[in-house]
């Protein structure tokens, strides 16, 4: 908790697999997600995690992904459907790591040839300032042999 505030952080993995089927399982997710924490909403509070979802307007790399995903790409229309983030941006929420960085790309994943941005972190809208910095961890070593995603980092005003 911050000094002086009540603070929430709201961590998730939600559903993997690239597929317009997956997105809408996961789309459902994080609205039944959104749902248990309607109470919470109105304090600071901070939802991240692995979306294993693209944000709209997200570069997606297919040539660089693994055969049975570029497969299932082509298969869901040569794209990945981006509704997950959305219904995040839809309830007023900003996407962390994007408002610190308007440009640059943000990969998370894998840490073996990150070439796309599934790691998220977002606060609602009229707390964005409240975070003063939001990095993706790629240099620490701890990072590396931690998981198959880089973490991400923000630092938080009081």
């Amino acid at each position: 908790m911050l000094e002086g505030h009540q603070t929430r952080i709201f961590g998730l993995h939600l559903s993997a697999w690239f597929s317009k089927w997956s997105e809408r399982r996961r789309a459902r997710e994080i609205r039944l997600l959104l749902e248990g924490i309607r109470e919470q909403q109105h304090g600071f509070h901070i939802v991240a995690g692995d979306f294993n979802a693209l944000a709209p307007g997200e570069r997606l790399q297919v040539a660089q992904m693994p055969r049975w995903i570029r497969a299932m790409v082509w298969v869901s229309g040569r794209d990945i459907a981006r509704e997950t983030i959305q219904a995040m941006l839809d309830e007023r929420y900003a996407d962390v790591w994007r408002a610190r960085n308007p440009i640059g790309d943000g990969y998370t994943f894998p840490t073996w040839g990150p070439h796309v941005r599934l790691d998220y972190m977002f606060t609602p809208e009229h707390y964005k300032d409240r975070i003063a910095e939001c990095c993706v961890v790629s240099e620490a070593r701890e990072a590396i042999d931690a998981s198959d995603h880089y973490p991400l980092l923000a630092v938080v005003d009081g």
